[in-house]
């Protein structure tokens, strides 16, 4: 049975962490993983280390 946080086990490594949100339940693993990018691209974009033009040419080439 999965858990309902499971980012929450101690002593994972911050990639175990991220890996085990994402791919825990299959049928949210898409949606899962897409808010997880928006939430990290938005992050970056408010410290300054990525822009908006930057991330709109990053989306052009997943959907070309």
């Amino acid at each position: 049975m999965p858990t309902q946080n499971p980012h929450r086990i101690v002593g994972l490594c911050t990639s175990s962490k991220v890996y085990n949100v994402l791919t825990e339940l299959k049928h949210l693993e898409g949606h899962r993983s897409a808010k997880f990018l928006s939430l990290l691209t938005q992050n970056l974009v408010r410290k300054g280390l990525l822009n908006e033009q930057e991330v709109v040419h990053m989306l052009d080439q997943v959907v070309d």
